[in-house]
């Protein structure tokens, strides 16, 4: 019997296999599982109507069949920043070790369009929400959680929220490239901040915990942002004082900006200005650039989150805090 044809536009159904085979929906569903008690001319020819019409089963109508969903999402604030690629790739292959599709969206930093875009995740009805750089509320995410299970990468916040958390250590970090750049003879110290349309929460404490490990190790510290551009931004911050200068960039991102404006500036690079960043991307590694970075290691992050969304309750909340470590390279060599 030869199939019916169908519109380009649909896919083949259980009903059409079924129909095309001369057998009934039942008995397709168990063949195509590899199940059921048949005569293997049967099964072979709902297995070549299958493949003619080309069926493939329908994931959503499974899980909704089976009360489970086999799929994890993501919402990521934004692409520009490669980082976010190195943690969506690591997060869907920990996804795929434990039998999960992982679903990526991106929300753009804007508080309408996360909202709108985490609306679109529920009606997906994931297993597991992960949000790294995310800019909702704590009440925010309370309410959320009640209605997904969720981790947020990159976020501190507070027990009494009850909200799995997956972060690096802000304050390990701080204190190693604080460190690095003083045994590197910068006086002084700044922190370069994204402009405001690009800040994610996380940048408070990241500040704050530079600031902190600066104070420690006895260096001038100030803030400036990109809002007026990265070049008025150095500007900014060499007016702040004499001597060599260390600039700590939010990431890989700012401190490339950092470096070609410095050299406009008739900066030498390190020996004038010495950047430090975060999460030492391939951007960091190109070899014009040579930019010390601190590496978060998304693949820990990774891990964790999937540990937070799919290991069995406890009955405590998961937090997982994930190591630093500052890979340095020419940007900040003056000794």
């Amino acid at each position: 019997m030869s199939p019916t044809p169908r519109p380009a536009s649909t896919h083949a159904t259980q009903q059409d296999v079924a129909a095309a085979a001369g057998v009934s929906r039942g008995l397709v569903s168990l063949a195509l599982k590899g199940e059921g008690r048949m005569s293997e001319e049967t099964r072979r020819r709902i297995l070549d109507a299958a493949a003619k019409l080309d069926y493939h089963p329908h994931a959503a109508a499974a899980e909704l069949a089976a009360r489970h969903s086999q799929r994890l999402a993501v919402v990521v604030p934004y692409l520009d920043n490669p980082f976010f690629d190195l943690l969506l790739r690591a997060l869907r292959r920990r996804a795929k070790q434990a039998g999960y599709t992982l679903v990526a969206l991106v929300s753009d930093l804007a508080d309408d369009l996360e909202s709108s875009t985490i609306d679109d995740v529920l009606s997906l009805r994931p297993a597991g929400l992960i949000l790294p750089g995310t800019s909702m509320t704590t009440k925010e995410l309370q309410d959320l959680g009640a209605r997904v299970r969720l981790c947020v990468i990159d976020r501190t916040l507070p027990e009494s929220a009850g909200i799995a958390t997956v972060r690096l250590d802000e304050a390990d970090a701080a204190r190693l490239t604080v460190e690095h750049l003083a045994s590197q003879g910068y006086e002084r110290l700044v922190f370069l901040s994204p402009a405001l349309r690009l800040q994610e929460t996380i940048l408070g404490e990241r500040v704050k915990e530079c600031r902190a490990a600066a104070a420690a190790a006895g260096l001038g510290f100030a803030e400036v942002n990109a809002d007026a551009g990265v070049k008025a931004a150095i500007s900014q911050a060499l007016a702040t004082g004499t001597g060599p200068l260390g600039l700590i960039a939010y990431n890989d991102l700012l401190a490339i900006d950092a470096v070609a404006a410095g050299l406009s500036l008739g900066l030498r690079i390190p020996a004038d200005l010495g950047i430090s960043s975060y999460d030492n991307t391939s951007l960091a590694e190109r070899a014009e650039l040579r930019i010390t970075s601190i590496d978060q290691h998304p693949d820990m992050l990774a891990t964790g989150a999937l540990e937070a969304l799919l290991a069995p309750g406890t009955g405590s909340v998961f937090h997982r805090v994930v190591p630093a470590q500052l890979v340095a390279r020419s940007s900040t060599a003056r000794r």
